[in-house]
């Protein structure tokens, strides 16, 4: 949830910074990036919904280091970014919804909203209730100040999970929970994990039968921009509109 992803198992990383416009496709450390595999792997995994697959926006926390802003309703690119999200899931998931324990902001939204089943417990509360309202077995999970997040890649991982709990991707930063596809299944194995105060996200997943995607493969995917990347201050905010302009 927006200021969640800082409650989890995975340091917080200050200064982390959006990498600058890349060169054009012709350039060596273009070509050197992205190679030709992980460009062939990402246009067949552009163009489809997934049926049996729920993505799911996680909002909340309050925004303290953005000036107490509701962080999905800031624009990137004349767009809010909670719509970004929306629109890139739309075009992926079969099915919808957010997490969110006041729905009057995202009122006029096609979308369903749903509370927290044990509300004041992060993201990994957040995953909990998203795990029991979709309607799937797959479920996808990300932030709602995440003006990034990539469909090739939630198809990657919503094909890899097969009979595992979670699938998850891991770039240099570590491993990026509010970027990954869960087995609806494991929703009775978070609320122990609550009432125990163990919130981080990180540990939780270290306990599932998970798939971590290894950076190199990850990389594939964030040729073009950080599709972890959220926002947490103004300056994340003033770095993500100019990385959008460029894309």
């Amino acid at each position: 949830m927006c200021a969640r992803r800082c409650a989890g198992a995975i340091p917080s990383t200050p200064g982390r910074k959006i990498p600058p416009a890349p060169p054009p496709p012709a350039a060596p450390s273009r070509a050197a990036h992205d190679g030709a595999g992980a460009r062939m792997w990402r246009e067949q995994m552009s163009a489809h919904v997934i049926e049996g697959l729920t993505g799911v926006v996680l909002a909340g926390g309050l925004g303290r280091r953005m000036g107490y802003a509701n962080k999905g309703l800031l624009t990137v690119a004349g767009e809010a970014v909670l719509d970004r999200i929306l629109a890139r899931l739309s075009e992926t998931c079969g099915h919808v919804l957010m997490v969110a324990n006041d729905p009057t902001p995202y009122a006029g939204r096609n979308v369903r909203v749903v509370p927290d089943a044990l509300p004041g417990h992060g993201a990994l509360g957040g995953l909990h209730a998203a795990l029991l309202n979709a309607p799937t077995d797959m479920v996808f999970v990300c932030g709602c100040d995440m003006p990034f997040i990539s469909p090739a890649l939630i198809r990657a991982l919503a094909g890899m999970l097969d009979d595992r709990d979670a699938a998850v991707p891991r770039d240099g930063y570590g491993l990026q929970p509010l970027h990954a596809v869960y087995a609806r299944r494991i929703a009775p194995l978070i609320p122990p994990a609550l009432l125990r105060g163990d919130l981080k996200m990180g540990r939780f997943i270290g306990t599932l039968n998970a798939l971590i995607l290894p950076p190199e493969e990850t990389a594939g995917f964030a040729a073009e921009a950080d599709i972890f990347f959220n926002l947490n201050t103004p300056d994340d905010l003033e770095q993500a509109r100019i990385a959008a302009a460029r894309l």
